[in-house]
């Protein structure tokens, strides 16, 4: 199996759940982002959980994060 090269990578450490932020190639060369939760559950199974995000579709979904960020900063003062 030939997996994307990835062309950016940070990650995000909370508790037992870890997320990755991926920018990947596509085969077209186009990046995309790729989110990957990775968790143990309670009774130590290890699971990931993907979402990818193209690039004709980032400018709408970092809008709808930084909508969603302002409505929690919002409720949380």
């Amino acid at each position: 199996m030939e997996f994307a090269p990835v062309l950016f990578s940070t990650k995000v450490h909370n508790g037992a759940r870890t997320f990755f932020v991926d920018v990947k190639s596509a085969k077209n060369n186009k990046p995309y982002l790729k989110i990957t939760e990775s968790s143990i559950s309670k009774e130590g199974e290890k699971k990931k959980n993907y979402m990818t995000v193209f690039e004709n579709e980032i400018n709408d979904f970092k809008e709808a994060i930084e909508q969603a960020v302002g409505f929690v900063n919002e409720k949380t003062k």
